[in-house]
């Protein structure tokens, strides 16, 4: 619908005291147009016309349930009205059920694997079961780097302190990375000539 300039002010005149219905009759047109131009006019009704008109109204208390009401379906537990043929019957699965060993990788690109219902880390899984628990501040990690190099040969035990210091220095250029590893390998050095030189 469109408004000419005289309907506008019009409206903008009658909409805060008049009923909708008695605008639809003096503009011709349906209430959703009314509405419609109040609300982009920022237009609403009056207090005097809200007190007056909406909230008075009571409610059907007819239709309200009653004290010590007892509902038809009382003591008909199970009941079954229709929709039996689209219910989930006994023992059926979504289908977007997986059994356990289905495997799936996260957003973190680590494989997950279904164990007893549930997803856990594969490699750390697998780590498990060839050597026990992980210990209290430990993770399992990739000797490579890479997390779908899933093999007992490619995981190791380390802390979770050095696991911090491998994830930072990925981010780093590789000519710090090389003097990085460089360090820890004198470092690896050194630490076993002093522990061999004990008495």
């Amino acid at each position: 619908m469109k408004w000419t300039i005289q309907q506008e002010k019009l409206l903008s005149k009658l909409y805060p005291d008049t009923k909708t219905k008695k605008l639809c009759k003096i503009f011709d047109c349906k209430a959703h147009n009314i509405y419609n131009k109040a609300n982009k006019m920022g237009l609403r009704k009056s207090n005097s016309y809200l007190y007056a008109e909406v909230y008075t109204i009571t409610p059907n208390v007819e239709s309200q349930f009653k004290k010590n009401h007892t509902p038809w379906n009382k003591g008909k537990k199970g009941l079954q009205i229709g929709g039996v043929e689209t219910q989930f019957k006994k023992g059926s699965k979504p289908h977007n059920w997986k059994p356990d060993g289905s495997t799936r990788v996260d957003k973190d690109g680590f494989t997950l694997i279904k164990v007893n219902g549930k997803y856990v880390l594969y490699h750390r899984y697998l780590w498990i079961q060839e050597n026990g628990k992980v210990p209290e501040g430990y993770v399992v990690a990739f000797k490579d780097g890479d997390k779908s190099n899933i093999t007992l040969d490619n995981l190791e035990l380390i802390t979770k302190q050095e696991n911090m210091l491998r994830n930072t220095v990925h981010r780093l250029p590789e000519e710090i990375k090389e003097v990085i590893n460089l360090k820890k390998t004198i470092t690896r050095i050194t630490n076993g000539k002093r522990q061999n030189s004990r008495p």
